[in-house]
């Protein structure tokens, strides 16, 4: 089931429209987003982590360590976590760095408060998004937040090793907005992405659902950056907002270099999705499925996928660009060595 995984996601590769077809590009300013429909026999019935707690259907709960939480699935419904959800609370702001699906059953039952019922619980794995905290200041729980990680940090954040590289790239973000030393106090990514959710905003608003749309594909002053798409119209639409809203902070970040100029979106997305060639690992999942990650053979891009039934419940590829620059280290482990791009 590993290597049909992966086999999925390399037949998408090399032939994309197998797998979904393209629509009309939308362009606001220096970013241009491409819909995404996927084929109807790829769907998957989930729904999103937003909807869950909306219908207080999780929990998401502090553990002792920084890398762990814990959910708990109290529906009859499967939910998915994608990669590059944050989430705020507890003693530290997180991100979930592998999409993950909780089955309507699962690993650990729990006896519920409500006789007849069962909550299953799973330990997932987070990275820290907010540096300089390790204390409760509201609640002791977690919940969704609205910012989802811009490609610079999700390129850092997929990956079993990079803690201090993915708060690096979050100081080098402050550092390009120019966001003043009174912005987020305890280093919190999400307080310092409040300081351009007006820009950011703009953008989103730009950028229209249509009829069946499941993800986006991504450019940013003509070059090709990233693209996400999920199994599911519905939590797509869920999800879209913050997706973009992520995607033009890139646009933000890029909005005074050069523009190159491209006439044919749909082809120069196919021929750079066709060319690319990646080393492929596979593992299962925490929940449902199967987590497959990829990397370029000259790690510019980065991309993660949750494969289950045949289907891709969550596909996500990034290019990095700019950003942090590497330098030599010793105080900080786990550090992840990436090789900086931007092309003009």
């Amino acid at each position: 089931m590993k290597n049909e995984s992966i086999q999925i996601v390399k037949i998408l590769f090399k032939n994309p429209l197998s797998y979904f077809k393209l629509d009309t590009p939308q362009v606001y300013k220096n970013m241009t987003g491409i819909p995404i429909i996927v084929q109807d026999d790829k769907f998957i019935d989930f729904i999103s982590i937003k909807e869950a707690e909306e219908l207080e259907l999780i929990d998401i709960i502090e553990t002792e360590s920084v890398g762990q939480l814990e959910v708990i699935n109290k529906s009859d419904k499967q939910i998915l976590i994608p990669f590059g959800m944050t989430v705020r609370g507890g003693k530290q702001d997180r991100t979930i760095w592998e999409p993950i699906l909780l089955p309507i059953g699962g690993k650990q039952n729990i006896v519920s408060e409500n006789p007849g019922t069962v909550k299953q619980k799973y330990t997932i794995p987070a990275k820290c998004v907010e540096q300089s905290r390790w204390n409760y200041t509201k609640s002791r729980g977690f919940k969704s937040s609205s910012t989802r990680l811009h490609p610079n940090v999700a390129f850092e954040a997929i990956s079993a090793a990079g803690q201090g590289a993915v708060w690096d790239e979050i100081q080098s973000h402050r550092t390009e907005m120019n966001y003043a030393l009174s912005v987020a106090p305890t280093q919190s990514y999400l307080e310092m992405t409040k300081e351009s959710e007006k820009q950011t905003g703009d953008f989103v608003k730009h950028f229209k659902n249509i009829e069946n749309q499941c993800g986006i594909a991504v450019f940013i002053n003509g070059e090709f950056i990233g693209i996400e798409f999920y199994a599911n119209p519905k939590v797509w639409k869920t999800m879209s907002k913050d997706i973009l809203k992520a995607f033009s902070i890139e646009a933000l970040r890029f909005k005074d270099k050069p523009k190159r100029k491209i006439t044919e979106f749909h082809e120069a997305l196919l021929k750079i999705l066709g060319s690319l060639n990646f080393d492929y690992s596979t593992k299962e999942g925490i929940a449902l499925g199967n987590v497959v990650e990829f990397k370029s053979d000259d790690n510019k891009w980065r991309g993660i996928t949750l494969v289950h039934d045949k289907s891709i419940a969550q596909f996500y590829l990034v290019s990095k660009r700019g950003g942090y620059q590497e330098r030599p280290r010793s105080s900080i482990q786990f550090q992840t060595v990436i090789n900086q791009r931007y092309h003009v």
